[in-house]
């Protein structure tokens, strides 16, 4: 998704922080990751880091601490996000076996106005029940960006699997903001946008297209996500991208978007992981994702 490293649908999952060395707080917060961990199998964490100084005066330590708290509570893979402009902050998590496996960008387009917004030119209809398995296994082959993605140490399979459940857990149990549009007739699909719609930001989480098609659905999508995001009051329209997938990026950027925020995304696992053992899995053709969760 386009929130943070916990994925959450519905309120189903919540994240519990505490320190990563009890008693102490200068080495940062680490929680367990609910989503993750549920779908890949092996217990996935995601660590909060102190101010960069705070952090590089007590290296020695966080580097014994991370292995001492995977190995306690069974964590396979520790991820870590820092601000982009904070490299050097980033040198205790090199110094203690964290890699840097992708950057993320925020995109704001502020104001949402429908007029100065392209007209569709390909019908993006609200999903139904017959949409369901091909938003799923689309969701399970297209997408090529996301940090599980980037790592190269990580199961390509998994990566997939992230996105296949994500996209049939929303539509399972959607939120009272989620919109879900498809471009084809039902059953037949060549794309879907996922949206989640308040009354001030239309914040658009996911966007594939069919690996078997052409391709070209994906800017129909986001601008049919944005037309029902200003159709329901939005003011402004957010996501959140991979910084190399350029596609994206030229799309979001001719629309007016803007880009800022970015962080440095960062993955530590464990030595021995029968799980990043070898090279990533999966040779299956992989279509067009439009917008890359975190």
């Amino acid at each position: 998704m386009s929130g943070g490293s916990a994925a959450r649908v519905a309120g189903r999952f919540e994240l519990a922080y505490a320190p990563l060395e009890p008693g102490a707080g200068d080495l940062g917060e680490i929680a367990i990751l609910p989503w993750d961990t549920d779908i890949f199998g092996f217990a996935v964490a995601d660590y909060r880091p102190p101010a960069p100084a705070e952090l590089a005066r007590a290296v020695g330590r966080f580097r014994r601490a991370i292995p001492e708290w995977a190995n306690a509570h069974a964590v396979e893979l520790v991820g870590c996000r820092v601000p982009g402009d904070a490299a050097q902050g980033s040198t205790p998590l090199a110094l203690s076996d964290f890699r840097l496996v992708e950057v993320q960008i925020r995109a704001t387009l502020t104001p949402l106005v429908p007029s100065r917004l392209p007209p569709c030119r390909l019908t993006v209809r609200p999903a139904e029940s017959l949409d369901a398995e091909p938003v799923a296994r689309i969701a399970g082959t297209a997408f090529a960006f996301g940090r599980y993605h980037a790592d190269p140490l990580f199961p390509r399979s998994l990566a997939h699997r992230r996105f296949r459940v994500w996209m049939e857990r929303t539509l399972a149990a959607p939120t009272e903001g989620t919109w879900l549009g498809v471009v084809g007739p039902p059953g037949r699909l060549e794309g879907f946008v996922h949206a989640e719609l308040a009354s001030e930001t239309a914040d658009i989480r996911l966007i594939a297209t069919d690996p078997a098609g052409a391709g070209l659905a994906g800017p129909e999508l986001l601008l049919g996500a944005l037309h029902a995001g200003a159709a329901r009051g939005a003011r402004r329209a957010t996501a959140q991208l991979s910084a190399a997938n350029c596609a994206a990026l030229n799309l979001y950027a001719s629309l007016g978007f803007r880009f800022h925020e970015p962080e440095l995304v960062f993955h530590w696992s464990r030595p021995g992981s029968r799980h990043f053992a070898g090279a990533p899995a999966g040779a299956e053709r992989e279509g067009t994702p439009w917008t890359a969760p975190r």
